[in-house]
């Protein structure tokens, strides 16, 4: 992995300090540079009952989580025992108060402290403290508020401190303060959180909280390449068997988190965004996922990059970071037209190629299955097989694939994908734009323009069809799929697509027995046999497809529809959010819940999507017009504070 010397000093400027780092549980902390970590641990001895590392599955509620490790609070539920821990962080001064929410007699609350991803830091007790000494002989101490009670039974491997968690506990690292003035450093750094991050009033701010806390609740550090990083979701890392190790960035899934984090944090934009970049393959390639374990080496996912890269340019108008961009979505948009028109027409498929390795690092780990539906897979999770090539469309169990021939000898889907083709031509075409703006060669600019020109012709040409009124998958054999996806409706992103045909393509959107109702979009239409599974890509709600339609009508011109769109989308994402708490990895198209299955993750930052259309029917950093659109709030909104714009940030009142 070549990290360049701009991301290795932005990388660093984050990655300081105290912060929940650690990916293998939400009430550790630890304090980078020097790899100090402590975590909060239930122990419960007549029961035999010891949290040690608290996940998913032991999140009460996830409250607020700052940018940089300044305040956190998160309800924890262990053995139905509830506690509210909360942190505040200031250099190295770590404050950490522990709140029982329920009846917690002979229970123990325990500090543990310890070193991390290869710390040499000296710990050892010293009378009622743990004090942690650097190797150039600076002091950490850690220690209780509260009386020391030792429990009979403790399994820790680590130092520990303990109290008895029948009332508030209270730690400090590095610090003088009293109770009552760690009281006062809480509430003052909540507040200073929520004075300088992006924040609303009444149902906006339910929303937004969402948004903010599905990011930064994710927010790790992973050690190997020393990168601050937000996985889909901690859950993802840690859990479920999936062996990805201590971290896993999806495609798609990172930029739309760059453009996410764009609103209130520009570093952390920037950052998300590089390290999808930086897990670019030999062959050019930004990959379906790369992990602690290896790489999707044999598929790609849909091409969003240049897309998230000139809206956080139109937001902040940072050039450097266009320049730092560009190759990398030079070679991944060239590779995809090398290796992906196996029948030579023009149009590109989905596939899932060979490679050559030594050996299998992912196999070699044990191949994880993220479907969710499927259980534990071979050796074709990453390398040539048709499961490879559905994932390579990001959709994974997509109805559309149901009658595709894969080929075993291009290792590809015999189809014409619409969704692909035109997201390509848009890549195309905004990469060009991309390479306009920093002085890229007149030669690379024309290959670009030309490509998504050419591209676009091939799509009306041979991939509209007249009887049905509307754009369809093409098998080689030249009979169109029959299914219809809102992944068609992308064509709009070509800025190709005429004025009869655009009345037909939303004739096909707001129809109700296909696309449009209370809760939309979903990816299959309504009237499809597959509709009522109501399973993960076969009918459900996904807010990364909603939110590139909405890209699409924007484009054409259909702000309306699109406005319309943003709102019900936003609805339905905070009825769920005040309701349950969560964000969901997809929504069910016929009730509008998520999280009902275990194919829909809980608290997975995309779902936030939702909430960044809303805010962009208000303030819209656009792609298509290469500026900042400023228009009225809509009824719906409240006022908008603290949205990050270049160097300082804007209101929307």
């Amino acid at each position: 992995m070549k990290i360049s010397r701009r991301e290795r000093e932005l990388y660093d400027s984050i990655a300081r300090g105290w912060n929940t780092w650690d990916v293998a549980s939400v009430a550790a902390h630890v304090l980078l540079p020097q790899r100090i970590r402590v975590n909060v641990a239930v122990i419960i001895p007549e029961r035999n009952a010891y949290s040690e590392n608290a996940l998913w599955e032991q999140v009460e509620e996830f409250g607020e989580h700052s940018d940089d490790g300044r305040y956190t609070c998160v309800t924890l539920k262990y053995m139905e025992r509830l506690w509210k821990l909360e942190t505040s962080a200031r250099g190295e001064e770590l404050l950490i108060r522990v709140t029982p929410l329920s009846e917690s007699r002979r229970s123990f609350i325990a500090l543990e402290v310890s070193n991390i991803w290869g710390g040499r830091n000296l710990t050892a007790y010293e009378n009622d403290t743990v004090v942690v000494t650097e190797h150039g002989g600076k002091r950490h101490v850690i220690k209780t508020l509260n009386r020391i009670s030792e429990p009979e039974w403790n399994p820790s491997c680590k130092l520990t401190i303990c109290a008895e968690a029948g009332e508030t506990v209270y730690f400090t690292v590095n610090s003088q303060k009293t109770k009552r003035e760690l009281d006062q450093a809480l509430e003052q750094a909540y507040q200073e959180w929520m004075s300088a991050t992006i924040r609303s009033d009444g149902d906006m701010e339910q929303a937004l909280a969402g948004m903010r806390r599905s990011l930064l609740w994710n927010l790790v550090y992973e050690s190997r390449n020393r990168r601050p990083i937000t996985p889909v979701s901690r859950n993802w890392c840690t859990n479920r068997g999936r062996h990805f190790g201590d971290y896993v960035l999806f495609g798609w899934d990172t930029f739309f988190a760059a453009i996410q984090y764009g609103l209130f944090s520009k570093k952390l934009a920037f950052a998300t965004f590089f390290s999808m970049l930086d897990e670019i393959t030999p062959e050019g390639m930004i990959p379906n996922f790369g992990s602690a374990t290896g790489q999707s080496r044999d598929r790609s996912e849909p091409q969003v990059g240049a897309l998230c890269a000139w809206k956080l340019y139109v937001q902040f108008g940072e050039k450097w970071f266009l320049e730092e961009c560009f190759e990398r979505l030079l070679e991944w948009n060239r590779w995809r037209f090398r290796e992906r028109d196996f029948n030579g027409d023009g149009l590109l498929e989905l596939a899932s190629t060979t490679y050559e390795a030594e050996y299998d690092e992912i196999v070699a780990n044990g191949a994880p299955s993220y479907e969710g539906i499927d259980g534990p897979v071979s050796t074709e999770h990453t390398s040539h097989g048709r499961r490879g090539a559905k994932w390579e469309s990001g959709l994974d169990n997509s109805t559309m694939w149901d009658r595709a021939v894969y080929n075993e000898t291009c290792h590809c889907l015999e189809l014409s994908y619409v969704g692909l083709n035109a997201l390509m031509a848009a890549d195309s075409r905004l990469l060009a734009r991309i390479g306009h703006e920093i002085g890229a060669s007149q030669e690379v600019i024309d290959e670009l323009e030309e490509r998504a020109e050419r591209l676009s012709d091939r799509i009306n040409e041979e991939l509209w069809c007249g009887e049905r009124g509307i754009y369809l998958n093409r098998h080689w054999s030249g009979e169109f799929d029959p299914t219809l996806s809102l992944t068609h409706f992308y064509v709009w992103m070509t800025g190709k697509v005429d004025e009869e045909r655009n009345k037909k393509l939303l004739s096909h959107l707001l129809n109700e027995e296909e696309f449009w109702g209370e809760y939309v979009i979903p990816n299959i239409a309504r009237n499809d046999a597959s509709f009522e599974e109501q399973d993960y890509w076969r009918g459900r709600i996904w807010a990364p497809t909603n939110f590139l339609v909405g890209e699409a009508l924007l484009c054409a011109g259909n702000r309306e529809v699109w406005e319309e769109l943003a709102e019900r989308g936003y609805r339905m994402f905070l009825r769920e959010w005040k309701k349950k708490g969560v964000v969901g990895e997809n929504y069910n198209a016929i009730t509008g819940e998520t999280a009902e299955k275990a194919n829909s993750d809980k608290f997975y930052h995309w779902g936030a999507l939702l909430v960044y259309m809303a805010i962009q029917t208000a303030v819209n950093f656009d792609e298509w017009e290469g500026k900042t659109a400023m228009s009225g709030r809509p009824e719906w909104m409240e006022p908008v504070r603290g949205i990050a714009y270049r160097d300082g940030r804007i209101d929307i009142d």
